[in-house]
């Protein structure tokens, strides 16, 4: 048992809860847990000298977590399917463009800046939240660790200039946002979008859900077939 890997999981679990007190009463987007608690972790770890290998080795129960929660978004929209229903084909056309433009714009900027194999199937494979995002990564040979780390820059990136860029786009339809926030920044996006209306956190949360469910069945597939 290594003592530094029991700190490093007490560490994560009372510096989010700290945080989330602190985002309670100050609702700012740089204040999000999903952003302090990483930052000043790895800041912390750099300091003491710890391996990502030790930080993992007690937490990676956490991020198994990810799967159940993805699961739990199924609520609101089974409250909502009515909405879901009368923009079904919108929907669609959102989230097929979405995977598209995730996984090609990863490529191109893989192949641009001459990343190995392991680390261009990583990149695409980020285009879904994480849960799903981990099996696609296994299954076209990319890295589960850098598979992570790249899907929560993806999230926390839309969740801060997400607003930012929906205002330039002009467009007040909630189904439109919902679906650029669930596509574009995953489960921070969800979170974004919730916060911003409930049935944008709604229409997030399906294209979210159903993004990756597709990626996982078809990516293996059209990712080997297109791009090597």
């Amino acid at each position: 048992m290594n003592i530094w890997s029991i700190i490093c999981l007490v560490w994560t679990v009372v510096a989010y809860l700290f945080a989330k007190q602190i985002y309670k009463k100050h609702p700012k987007a740089w204040l999000s847990p999903a952003i302090t608690v990483p930052t000043v972790t790895i800041i912390l770890m750099v300091m003491f000298g710890i391996s990502y290998q030790t930080y993992a080795q007690d937490t990676q129960w956490i991020v198994n977590l990810l799967g159940p929660a993805t699961v739990a978004f199924a609520v609101p929209i089974y409250r909502y399917r009515e909405t879901i229903k009368n923009h079904i084909v919108v929907l669609s056309v959102a989230i097929i463009v979405g995977m598209s433009v995730g996984v090609f714009s990863a490529y191109q900027m893989a192949k641009l800046f001459g990343f190995d194999s392991e680390v261009t199937h990583s990149l695409m494979a980020r285009s879904i939240s994480t849960p799903f995002a981990i099996v696609l990564a296994e299954n076209i040979h990319g890295s589960a660790t850098l598979v992570s780390l790249f899907t929560a820059l993806t999230g926390l990136i839309g969740m801060i200039f997400g607003d930012f860029i929906l205002a330039l786009t002009r467009i007040k339809s909630n189904i439109a946002n919902g679906a650029a926030l669930g596509s574009g920044a995953h489960g921070f996006g969800t979170v974004r979008a919730q916060q911003r209306n409930n049935e944008e956190g709604v229409i997030a949360s399906l294209t979210m859900v159903i993004s990756g469910i597709l990626m996982v069945i078809l990516g293996p597939t059209l990712i080997h077939f297109f791009f090597n």
